[in-house]
């Protein structure tokens, strides 16, 4: 049954059929064309890796069964691994046009780390996946909120930094897991109320074309099962990916 009623059942097979064609025609190019740059090869990895995690919120939003992601996740883990291996690569003197690809953003973190790591953990990855993911996206001591994550997902040995690095994005957040175990619905509901907005209120089923592939908020699914907090206050908030989090009841 489909998940996301903003737009209709073939509205989103097709999406989910562009993207899956898209991912591809960029696998194609990346593995048959040895004259490619290493930057271009960079650059393509990136692009795969999110392509792989868009295709998961697609197929999520359109109803599929999330025991089949488990595919998808591996192969977002092997392009950040290819990623990687080019950015090693460039030349000494361009090695920080690797910074772009790779240091922590707003969008970065809300849009790849924390959504990546939301259908990780949920569909039960396992240790080594996570450590490698975390080890893989870097940042360590940067922002209090990746950090206080990635310490609760097992990284005990990293350095967590003070302070929050988006305020304004992710200050609500932040107190969710700050807070005393018996506050966090509340906090955590409070989170999902404001979340469109902190979004920017972006509006993308109201246009044209394929911008819109749902409204999710993958980090309150990854705190809420990280944290063990009870959701029956926002089971069933429209921005809430319940499905997700309670997949491995099902």
């Amino acid at each position: 049954m489909i998940r996301d009623t903003n737009k209709s059942k073939e509205y989103f097979e097709e999406l989910v059929d562009y993207s899956q064609e898209s991912i591809k025609k960029r696998a194609l190019k990346l593995s048959s064309q040895a004259e490619l740059g290493v930057s271009t090869k960079l650059n393509l990895s990136f692009r795969l890796l999110t392509n792989h995690i868009v295709l998961m919120q697609e197929r999520y939003s359109l109803g599929d069964d999330l025991s089949e992601f488990e595919y998808l996740l591996e192969m977002a883990i092997e392009y950040r691994r290819k990623q990687k291996q080019f950015a090693d690569a460039l030349p000494s003197n361009e090695q920080k046009y690797r910074i772009g690809w790779e240091e922590i953003r707003e969008d970065y973190l809300a849009d790849i780390f924390l959504k990546w790591l939301s259908f990780a953990y949920c569909l039960d990855m396992g240790q080594a996946y996570y450590q490698e993911v975390l080890d893989l996206i870097g940042n360590q001591g940067r922002d209090a909120l990746f950090d206080n994550i990635a310490v609760r997902l097992g990284d005990t040995e990293r350095e967590v930094a003070e302070s929050v690095l988006f305020k304004r994005r992710f200050n609500k957040l932040f107190k969710v897991i700050e807070a005393e175990p018996a506050e966090r619905p509340k906090l955590m509901l409070a989170y999902l109320d404001a979340w469109y907005k902190l979004e920017g209120s972006p509006d993308y089923h109201l246009m044209d074309g394929e911008a819109y592939d749902g409204y999710w908020c993958w980090e309150a699914a990854l705190i809420t099962k990280l944290y063990e907090i009870d959701d029956r206050l926002y089971i069933d908030h429209q921005y809430y990916p319940k499905d997700l989090v309670h997949w491995s009841e099902q």
